[in-house]
C-alpha cells in the first residue's frame, strides 16, 4: 500500500495509429508518468506510392491497404519489440488519429444570456450542448458533398465553457449573465472506420479505441507547448492535403482543408522537369529547396514558380476562410515534415502576407516539442527522439491525455 494511500500511477502501453492524407503510421509507445516524454518502442510508417491517383476513391483504397499492411507488422514486429522491452506488458489502449479528407472537425459555439444573473447549472450546460450538437448535424446534412462520403461521428469533445467572458473548468453553482459553450464533433469516412474496427477486433481485441482528428491533437499540443495560443492558426500540411484550424480565444473554431500537400507539389514538379517524382519530392525536402531551380532551363524554372504561386495562392484563399469575420491569426503553427519545413515555412509566409498585410509569426511544432519536451528534460544521449513528426504529436498527446471526461469517442 502507497504512503498516505495515495495511488501510485503506473506505466500505460499504447498503439498509436496515425492515418494522413497519403500514409499511414503504426508505433507501439510507453507512457510513464514520472518522464515529461512517451517512450516509442517500434513504428512503422507505410507511404501510399508516389503515382498519379486520380479520384478520391482509388486514393482511400490505397490508404486502408496500407492500414492493413501497417497494422499487421505491429501485430507482429511491434508486438515482439514490446515483449521484448516489457515481458508483462500489455496494449490496453489504440489512439487513432485521423487526417483530411479522410476527416472532418465541426466546431460551434453557442452564447446564453439573461438581463438577470442566473445560476450555471449542469441541466443548462447540457442543453445547450444539445442544442450544439443539433446545430452541427444539421449543417453536416445540408452539405451534400459530405454526405456522398459516408461520414459517421467519431468524437464528441467540450472544448470550454465561458461566463461572463472567463473561461472556466466547472461553472456549476456560480451566478454568471452570459454563458458560452463550445464543442466539437469529428466526422469521419466510415469504410475507413470500418477497416479500423476490423483491425482492433482481429488483433487487440481487449483494447479501447479512441479516435479523433489530428487538427484536434494537433490543437491540444499547441495549446499545451505555446504560450501563445488565445489566437492561433493551425497548418497541417500532409501528403495529399493542406488543412487549418482557427484558434479564438483559446478555442479551435473552425477548421476547413485543401486537397493538396507535399506529394501533390512534387506530382507537378514532376511533370514540369519530367524527372522521377521521388526526385522532385527529394527537392522540397532539401534545406535550400529552390537550389534545383539554378540546373533548369529558364521555361521550366518559371513554370515551377508558377507551382509555388499556385500553392500560395490556395492558402491564401484558405486563410480568407475563418469562420468569421476576422483574419487569421497573425500566429501560425505549422506541422509538415521536418525537412520541408523551410519550404512551406516561406510559402505559408507569401500567403499569410496577402491576408494579413504583415509578416505572420510562424512557429514549427515539431522542432518545439523535441526543444521543450526531449532535449531540455532529459540528459541521456542516447535517447532516439522521433522522426516522425505525426508521431511526435501522437505520441505526446497519448502520454498527456488520459482524462477521458471530456471526450466522448464512438
Amino acid at each position: 500500500m502507497s504512503f498516505f494511500g495515495s495511488k501510485v500511477l503506473k506505466k500505460r502501453y499504447g498503439a498509436i495509429i496515425d492515418i494522413g492524407s497519403g500514409s499511414v503510421l503504426a508505433a507501439i509507445v510507453c507512457s510513464n508518468p514520472a518522464s515529461k516524454h512517451p517512450q516509442v518502442l517500434w513504428s512503422k510508417r507505410e507511404h501510399i506510392p508516389l503515382r498519379n491517383i486520380d479520384t478520391l476513391e482509388k486514393s482511400a483504397k490505397a490508404v486502408m491497404t496500407s492500414l492493413i499492411n501497417t497494422a499487421m507488422e505491429l501485430d507482429s514486429i511491434g508486438m515482439k519489440a514490446l515483449r521484448e522491452f516489457d515481458a508483462k506488458a500489455e496494449i490496453k489502449e489504440i489512439q487513432c488519429s485521423i487526417s483530411a479528407p479522410w476527416s472532418y472537425t465541426v466546431t460551434k459555439t453557442i452564447h446564453y444570456t439573461q438581463e438577470k444573473p442566473f445560476e450555471v447549472n449542469n441541466s443548462l450546460i447540457q442543453e445547450l450542448l444539445l442544442s450544439i450538437q443539433h446545430k452541427i448535424e444539421e449543417e453536416l446534412s445540408k452539405n451534400e458533398a459530405l454526405n456522398d462520403l459516408g461520414l459517421e461521428i467519431i468524437t464528441k469533445y467540450n472544448l470550454g465553457i465561458s461566463a461572463n467572458g472567463y473561461q472556466v473548468a466547472h461553472p456549476e453553482g456560480n451566478e454568471a449573465s452570459t454563458l458560452t459553450v463550445s464543442q466539437a464533433t469529428v466526422v469521419a469516412q466510415t469504410y475507413l472506420i470500418d477497416s479500423i474496427t476490423q483491425v482492433q477486433e482481429k488483433m487487440l481485441p481487449k483494447a479501447t479505441v479512441r479516435k479523433l482528428s489530428f487538427v484536434l491533437l494537433f490543437h491540444f499540443i499547441n495549446k499545451q507547448l505555446l504560450l501563445r495560443t488565445q489566437d492561433t492558426c493551425l497548418v497541417d500540411i500532409t501528403y495529399e492535403a493542406t488543412e487549418i484550424g482557427i484558434v479564438r480565444d483559446g478555442i479551435l473554431s473552425y477548421c476547413t482543408h485543401t486537397p493538396f500537400g507535399s506529394f501533390s507539389l512534387a506530382r507537378e514538379i514532376s511533370a514540369v522537369t519530367k524527372m522521377p517524382l521521388n526526385e522532385s519530392f527529394g527537392h522540397i525536402h532539401a534545406e535550400n529547396p529552390y537550389l534545383f531551380l539554378e540546373k533548369l532551363p529558364e521555361k521550366q524554372k518559371d513554370d515551377i514558380l508558377a507551382i509555388f504561386e499556385s500553392y500560395v495562392v490556395k492558402m491564401s484563399d484558405l486563410f480568407k476562410e475563418t469562420g468569421d469575420a476576422l483574419s487569421i491569426p497573425k500566429h501560425i503553427t505549422l506541422h509538415t515534415d521536418i525537412k520541408t519545413e523551410p519550404l512551406f515555412s516561406d510559402l505559408l509566409e507569401k500567403a499569410a502576407k496577402r491576408n494579413l498585410k504583415t509578416a505572420p509569426y510562424i512557429v514549427p511544432i515539431s522542432q518545439e516539442i523535441i526543444n521543450t519536451i526531449y532535449k531540455a528534460v532529459t540528459k541521456d544521449t542516447a535517447l532516439v527522439i522521433p522522426t516522425d513528426t505525426a508521431l511526435l504529436i501522437s505520441a505526446q498527446f497519448f502520454h498527456t491525455h488520459q482524462n477521458k471526461d471530456s471526450f466522448r469517442y464512438f
